[in-house]
């Protein structure tokens, strides 16, 4: 492939209608040499197929369930004339049969496919006979082989892989989350205490993501709930981020043994650290799993903190409170690590090198 994944991820729009050009022009080829009766099917077909999604995913299923469809359709259609020529009724309720079976497979997995079965069939035996037969043929070529061409250029011409897209999404995620950790915690060691926080990035950055998934499913062959249990994971992570951003601390009256806590704030740098690694490390495809004993947080407990600090008791709610979000972020980057190691350690997700 002469562009990488990311750049065509970087690029999408443009090189996706660059894609349904490439295949139109050369399905017009095709039609100007061999001149195939009722050829516009063929370019209906690309657009149907290629033009609504992007992602390689999404178009291989689309295409494979056109095809299938329009065979299997053609192909009962084609049955059915080999009643005698008398039996109307006959013909007419296996029609509504195979119908029957079509549409209650619509809302199954290859409703797609089942609907092309259904138009096919009534496009080669419905009531026009065997006057239309060879215009359905036709149809039915013509579908057959521009399919094909679509699987091959979308194969072959800057594919898109939502996967690909995933994993940026992930690494920006992961990378900003670190940065605005990095950033609170200095706010509190700062004398004015202000940051530049848009957390509005990380919401719109999780959308993309679950809008992203019905094409991720169409091309990752494991467990679909490892690639729900990241999104998910992300979103507490941003819930346990809001909370200790959006909190007045400086107007806590445990304001300063937050920030004079020397074990906290280093727990905190270097629960930083974890988290910026682990997007570096998901922008490689080699992610390390956390383990709770590599989170020195979790060694700061209510009863360390009372044994260094007697004043510092239990009812403190406010440090406490503090202690127990910082806890609750180590958590959930733990459990991130874990879901992310499964997804993201496979040979496609190895960082493409071409830019």
């Amino acid at each position: 492939m002469l562009l990488s994944d990311r750049f065509v991820i970087r690029h999408q729009r443009m090189l996706h209608a660059l894609r349904v050009v490439i295949a139109c022009a050369i399905a017009l080829v095709v039609i100007r040499v061999f001149e195939f009766p009722h050829s516009s099917w063929a370019l209906i077909t690309i657009i149907v197929v290629m033009g609504p999604v992007s992602y390689l995913g999404s178009v291989l299923t689309k295409a494979n369930q056109r095809l299938s469809g329009t065979i299997i359709g053609a192909l009962l259609g084609l049955a059915v004339y080999l009643l005698p020529g008398g039996y109307v009724v006959l013909h007419d309720l296996i029609l509504l049969l195979i119908l029957a079976v079509a549409m209650y497979a619509v809302v199954g997995k290859y409703s797609y496919a089942a609907v092309l079965v259904a138009l096919t069939l009534f496009l080669v035996a419905g009531p026009g006979g065997a006057d239309n037969i060879v215009v359905a043929e036709w149809r039915a070529i013509n579908v057959i082989w521009a399919t094909l061409l679509t699987i091959l250029c979308s194969r072959l011409f800057f594919p898109s892989r939502a996967l690909v897209h995933f994993q940026l999404l992930v690494t920006e995620f992961l990378l900003l989350s670190s940065d605005y950790y990095l950033l609170h915690n200095k706010g509190l060691n700062s004398d004015d205490g202000a940051a530049d926080y848009n957390l509005k990035l990380l919401s719109t950055n999780l959308d993309k993501q679950r809008s992203l998934t019905a094409h991720i499913y169409k091309e990752w062959k494991g467990d679909e709930q490892d690639i729900t249990d990241i999104i998910f994971l992300e979103r507490r992570i941003l819930s346990v981020l809001e909370t200790l951003i959006n909190r007045q601390w400086r107007s806590q009256n445990a304001f300063q043994k937050i920030k004079t806590n020397s074990d906290l704030m280093q727990g905190a740098s270097d629960l930083f650290e974890h988290m910026n690694q682990i997007s570096l490390q998901v922008d490689l495809g080699d992610v390390q799993q956390i383990l709770a004993d590599d989170i020195s947080l979790f060694t700061i407990t209510s009863e360390t903190v009372s044994a260094v600090d007697s004043s510092c008791h239990l009812s403190n709610i406010n440090f406490f409170g503090y202690l127990w979000l910082n806890h609750e972020l180590a958590r959930h980057v733990c459990a991130a690590s874990f879901s992310l190691s499964k997804v993201f350690n496979r040979e496609h997700f190895r960082k493409n090198k071409e830019e």
